[in-house]
């Protein structure tokens, strides 16, 4: 109630700032479609990653070198490297690239941003990476009419491009104001203090108008009206690259886990490159002033000196920190750590018991019976049943009340629970293999079958949903029944299933279970006639009819996995092949 309250009071407040103050409502709005191009930006890449992607990244990205190096590069080309470190976060957040991969790239951007400084000291060109929003916008809405996903996830990249470069320019735009009533040279002060403070002016100046490259052009314009000394200078380029972060931070809001690490690297990079450079700046600024007679630059051409100097920080930065980067992911693994649901945790994987075959074995059983009731519970939500009190007479009227769709994403609960789990099973007991005897290892493996196939039926729950929840809220009666069937044979199977768990003794599970094989053999008849019955009155259309045609054959075949899950689960497999060969010898 209170965390209601509390978005109530600031959505209000928000509302009063964009209502009131015009500047503040372009700021927002920048943040707004900066954030939108963001999402674009990942879903494009993800699909993009069918094959060809995956293989260039990791051709240019083999080793750390090669990925400094195609980070330099792309900056350069690119001339921002906040664009590179925002596809570098969507590219993790896809899992294109891994940790180590997206840090060189980063590393190399900071070196490619340094291109920037010396395009505006040498031709004072004010560089806008905004003029390519409205081209990328536009081919980005062609590209997504296409039919293949290559040319709809190229273009959601140019959309996520588009958008975030106009964000970035809604911002500027919208802190214009603020940034002309900086007067630099106000704050002049004198040795390491008058540093200081120009590092933390640089930083605030890039952290609002969100580009460092933008704050380099206001130091180089006040270098060339002597506003400022050549060493305050330099100290409010050091504090634009600290602040130039804030961006990538921001962009790893909406990323997973690595997106934030990357962050957070890049982000002690920059600073710790900061201080270091910080403490011998003299020695830096001489060897600066060295350097500058060999590449033609003049002694008074202070906004090339500049250049070079941002340069020898950034290169500087990349050699002391590069062999530290195991240590830098160690580092953020350890302070953003996955997230990991209680689903998603084992109950019963003891690795005390691994030695002792039979104790493993239990374990082993009860932790897959645990992760096909997490699936169960998905499937039923996927199926809009709410799991709670449900049984065969409390069904009937479930179905026959007004659909309620209930928002399941099962692919996202796979990923984020269930294939954690899974992944813990089949670990679990190819250890527990190693101390086995062989019909125990034959046990095992039908252990590891039956969680296989309940990952497979959740799957194929998820392949239906979509026309469920679609052909439930049809004007159609007739196709509106069927798929309600589907879901009542569905549903009864799982209900089934669970009173077979709950048995005790042998024969009345045995009696359970080939009561659930008849009905499953039922249904499959049924189904299959009433559809053609169906089609031949042609109560419903050919594309309902093949719709539920294809979405009854998975459904079966789901109900078959799910009885093969039931006899590896819960039934004396020893006793029903007595009863089958006392059957047999009774005929």
């Amino acid at each position: 109630m209170q965390k209601n309250i509390f978005w109530l009071v600031g959505l209000i407040i928000l509302g009063y700032i964009v209502l009131k103050y015009e500047n503040f409502t372009v700021i927002l709005s920048g943040i707004s479609i900066f954030i939108v191009g963001m999402f674009f930006m990942q879903d494009g890449f993800k699909q993009l990653s069918g094959g060809l992607l995956e293989k260039l990244l990791q051709k240019f990205t083999s080793n750390t070198l090669y990925a400094i190096l195609t980070g330099f590069l792309s900056t350069s080309i690119v001339q921002s490297s906040t664009i590179i470190t925002l596809i570098v976060v969507s590219f993790l957040s896809a899992e294109l690239l891994t940790l180590v991969q997206g840090i060189g790239i980063v590393f190399g951007s900071n070196i490619g941003s340094t291109t920037t400084a010396w395009i505006v000291s040498s031709l004072g060109v004010d560089v806008k990476i905004s003029a390519y929003a409205f081209p990328m916008l536009v081919f980005g809405v062609i590209l997504r009419f296409g039919k293949s996903n290559a040319s709809k996830g190229g273009g959601n990249v140019l959309l996520g491009l588009g958008f975030i470069f106009l964000g970035i320019s809604y911002m500027k735009d919208g802190f214009d104001i603020m940034k002309e009533s900086i007067d630099l040279a106000s704050y002049a002060i004198e040795g390491y203090l008058g540093i200081i403070v120009y590092i933390l002016i640089g930083a605030l100046a890039t952290v609002i108008i969100q580009s460092s490259a933008a704050t380099l052009a206001i130091v180089i314009t006040a270098l060339n009206a002597d506003s400022i000394t050549y060493i305050n200078a330099l100290a409010l380029a050091i504090g634009a690259n600290v602040g130039t972060t804030l961006t990538t931070i921001l962009a790893s809001f909406t990323s997973n886990e690595n997106g934030k690490r990357v962050a957070l690297i890049h982000f002690l990079f920059n600073l710790i490159s900061a201080i270091f450079i910080t403490i011998f700046i003299y020695q830096f600024q001489g060897l600066t002033d060295f350097i500058a007679p060999y590449l033609g630059v003049s002694e008074s051409n202070y906004g090339m000196k500049l250049a070079l100097f941002h340069t020898i920080f950034s290169v500087t930065g990349v050699i002391i920190l590069t062999p530290f980067i195991p240590l830098l992911v160690k580092l953020s693994e350890r302070l953003i750590q996955k997230k990991v649901s209680s689903a998603s945790k084992p109950k019963y994987l003891t690795p005390s018991v691994l030695s002792n075959p039979d104790a493993a074995l239990i374990s082993l059983r009860k932790e897959i019976i645990n992760l096909y009731e997490n699936c169960q519970k998905a499937m039923l939500h996927a199926l809009n049943l709410h799991t709670t009190g449900l049984t065969k007479e409390t069904l009937a009227t479930r179905l026959n009340d007004e659909v309620s769709i209930i928002d399941t994403n099962i692919d996202e609960i796979y990923q984020k629970n269930l294939k954690s789990l899974y992944s813990e099973i089949i670990h679990y007991s190819s250890f527990a293999q190693e101390h086995m005897f062989d019909f125990q290892h034959k046990e095992v493996g039908e252990l590891k079958r039956a969680a296989s196939l309940i990952v497979e039926v959740l799957k194929d729950t998820r392949d239906i949903q979509k026309n469920i929840n679609y052909y439930l809220k049809s004007k159609n009666d007739f196709i509106k029944e069927e798929y309600n069937i589907l879901r009542k044979e569905l549903a009864e199977i799982l209900i089934d299933i669970n009173a077979l768990s709950i048995l005790e003794s042998d024969v009345e599970k045995l009696t359970q279970f080939e009561l659930i094989k008849s009905e499953l053999t039922q249904n499959d008849l049924a189904s299959s006639e009433e559809i053609d019955a169906l089609i031949r009155e042609d109560k419903i259309k050919a594309t309902m009819a093949t719709s539920y045609m294809n979405d009854s054959a998975t459904g079966y075949s789901i109900q078959k996995k799910l009885v093969e899950v039931a006899n590896i689960l819960f039934l004396n497999n020893d006793l029903l092949k007595k009863i089958g060969e006392k059957r047999d010898e009774a005929k």
